[in-house]
């Protein structure tokens, strides 16, 4: 399952993006957790949206991370719409926060450890403490949380090094494309590791610093309109979603694949 999961892919823009369900997404996870293996790599997720995208063009080592990836996710619904259009292939969603909570469980269920690394001071310890009290036996490795994203793994505290060298499971959320580069840079750093993942703001909501769109947002596609509701500061940001738009519909009347366009222009660098 493991295995099949990575082999097929649907091309957005330049990010391979697999069309594996919840199941076997997880399946693989699981798979993953139990080999014992510590010559296999980190299974390295990227839960891709519009904006992950479309930064891609602009940055050379972000796509590179992505193409590095073990495996590429459909987490916004742009890009779930976009494999319909030029592929009319439907795929699931799966997000980051709800990644990091299903992870955690099968974690508690075979005695991973996990670590929490990014977002603002405090709020990895709190949504370590909430998914630790959901998870009986949760075994937390570490938490640590930076002044500011710092691409050297030798740079952080010596204790939180070791902490992260024996965790199973590392969530990273210094958001993107800072945390995928930083997966990027200093997973071959981290053999022990299973599974490392970017999961942008999932912290935040776990610990309730942020509050998560409602269910009904989520699921009809329409939770970036919730948080630049929540949020109106994200417009900057959200300006790539009609570029996202516009290159998936140039790539159908082409009927090609295309890796950059004119149309688009840098934006800030963290973008989720």
């Amino acid at each position: 399952m493991y295995t099949q999961v990575e082999n097929e892919t649907y091309p957005i823009l330049g990010v391979n993006i697999s069309p594996c369900s919840k199941e076997d997404f997880f399946g693989s996870i699981d798979e993953r957790l139990q080999n014992n293996d510590e010559k296999l790599p980190p299974y390295f997720v990227v839960t891709v949206n519009p904006e992950i995208a479309i930064q891609s063009i602009i940055d050379n080592t972000f796509r590179k991370a992505l193409q590095s990836s073990s495996i590429n996710t459909a987490d916004g619904v742009g890009i779930s719409w976009a494999i319909k259009y030029l592929y009319n292939k439907s795929v699931e969603r799966i997000t980051g926060s709800d990644s990091l909570e299903k992870i955690c469980s099968v974690c508690a269920r075979l005695d991973q450890s996990v670590f929490f690394y990014g977002a603002a001071p405090g709020v990895a310890d709190k949504a370590a403490a909430v998914l630790a009290a959901k998870n009986a036996g949760l075994r937390v490795e570490g938490v640590y949380s930076p002044d500011s994203p710092d691409m050297y793994f030798e740079r952080l505290p010596l204790s939180t090094q070791i902490q992260m060298q024996h965790a199973s499971v590392i969530f990273v959320a210094l958001g993107a494309p800072s945390q995928e580069i930083w997966i990027y840079e200093n997973m071959h750093k981290l053999s022990r590791c299973r599974l490392i993942i970017g999961i942008g703001g999932s912290f935040d909501f776990i610990a309730g610093t942020q509050k998560r769109a409602p269910l009904v947002f989520r699921k009809s596609g329409l939770e970036w309109m919730y948080r630049l509701y929540k949020e109106p500061a994200r417009w900057r940001r959200m300006i790539r979603l009609p570029l996202f738009a516009l290159n998936i519909l140039l790539l159908k009347a082409s009927d090609t694949t295309v890796k950059k366009t004119t149309i688009i222009k840098p934006a800030e660098k963290k973008i989720a």
